[in-house]
């Protein structure tokens, strides 16, 4: 009997808790306990949905608007948060004891003073997934104690990175191409070219009017800048007629406009792609800065035997103490052998931060006596070496001249060719 209510109580109590519905066997359940230290934390959930994309996107970070190359916001995140914690920290991005303060959030509110409505969007959003995943960050003393050997950040010099600025960029396109632009305004820009623009048409127009960003911005999307070629592009091969232009030749290899333009072309060429690594890579800044006018000069009596090559001439000021040390205004040009003459506009002159160089913005020659220095490149000197430049050997003679410098063309200061 007793047998016998043994075995009902395992055949209805017991037996049920080893069988399924499906009359197999199963494990008993198990009670789950929960590791808190295998939980995500709340800094890792962020950094994976918010920061790490910014590190994996394709897209560029809020950090070129102000940055041609170089610096990205990219360059401050590693693919593991506590490497990027502990290197921002090593890096002092991140102030533990003022999380709000820390430079990372003030890199990425800096913005141009009249910034891109999209890239603003970018950037707020950025500076949120920071400031949100610092924050929670602070609170894990995992992170606190983590260490790194490497710092966050771009790996190039400060000079290299101010030099990859945008500003920095626009002030050498003003000082190089902007300056020159009037050689080109007859035929592209919009307040003067209406007959091109219905023969030929809207293209023509790449000079924005008052507007030396806007220009330098119409000429990369246009690709009147090859970047991968700097001394191919159209900017300089078409006015030099290295290419076909209908304009005619505006200038020739190696003179003093071609120099300007390359200059920056071949910078910013190097920008783009790269190329300066280090402060001894970057180009020597020039130390004398000009100013294109409307001021003429023609020199008559040339020798028949300087047809066609290049005349330099460089103007001196009299002084107090003589004549000055530096030239005040300076232009080159082909001679017109036939007619026995030479005539330009000239480019005031001045060395970099000088007095003279705040007086020469006004773009007018106070009347005096000057002494004009003639140069002529006989061997085609510049356009061998278009980084050469012309001195004694190319040296001609000189001439003084008394004159009030008024502008225009049909208003010229006329000198005759020095004898020697």
């Amino acid at each position: 009997m007793r047998y016998l209510q043994f075995v009902l109580v395992v055949i209805f109590f017991v037996a049920p808790l080893f069988y399924n519905k499906s009359g197999k066997t199963s494990e008993p359940k198990r009670t789950e306990v929960k590791n808190k230290s295998n939980k995500k934390s709340d800094s890792l959930a962020i950094f994976n949905k918010r920061i790490l994309p910014i590190f994996q996107s394709q897209k560029p970070s809020s950090c070129t608007e102000c940055h041609l190359s170089g610096v990205d916001l990219k360059d401050y995140i590693q693919e593991d948060q506590k490497k990027t914690f502990a290197s921002l920290v090593k890096a002092k991005l991140i102030d533990v004891e003022k999380p709000l303060d820390s430079k990372i959030l003030k890199f990425i509110q800096r913005q141009p003073n009249k910034p891109n409505l999209i890239t603003k969007k970018v950037r707020q959003q950025e500076y949120k997934a920071f400031r949100a995943w610092i924050l929670a960050a602070l609170k894990e003393p995992e992170l606190l104690a983590a260490k790194s050997n490497t710092l966050a950040g771009p790996q190039l010099s400060d000079d290299v990175i101010r030099h990859a600025r945008k500003d920095r960029v626009l002030t050498s396109f003003i000082e190089n191409i902007w300056s020159e632009v009037g050689r080109c305004a007859a035929c592209h820009s919009p307040d003067r070219n209406q007959k091109q623009v219905r023969r030929h048409g809207k293209e023509m127009s790449w000079i924005i009017l008052n507007s030396p960003v806007k220009t330098m911005q119409y000429m990369i999307d246009q690709k009147l800048i090859d970047v991968n070629q700097p001394e191919k592009s159209l900017l300089i091969t078409k006015p030099t007629m290295q290419v076909k232009h209908g304009g005619g030749k505006k200038m020739m290899v190696g003179d003093q406009a071609y120099k300007q333009f390359r200059r920056f072309l071949d910078d910013y060429s190097a920008v783009i792609n790269k190329k300066y690594q280090s402060a001894d890579d970057l180009p020597q800044q020039n130390n004398e800065v000009s100013f294109a006018t409307e001021i003429w000069l023609k020199i008559t009596n040339v020798p028949p035997r300087y047809n066609r090559m290049l005349m330099q001439v460089d103007l001196y000021r009299k002084t107090d103490k003589g004549w000055s040390t530096f030239r005040v205004a300076s232009t080159d040009h082909p001679v017109f052998g036939k007619k026995r003459l030479w005539q330009h506009s000239l480019s005031l002159t001045a060395p970099r931060d000088s007095n003279w160089s705040k007086k020469i913005k006004r773009k007018r020659l106070p009347p005096g006596r000057y002494l004009i220095k003639i140069y002529i490149d006989k061997k085609r000197k510049l356009q061998k070496d278009t980084t050469a430049q012309l001195g004694r050997n190319e040296f001609v003679g000189q001439v003084k001249v008394q004159s009030r410098w008024r502008v225009g063309h049909q208003r010229m200061t006329v000198v005759k060719f020095p004898r020697r």
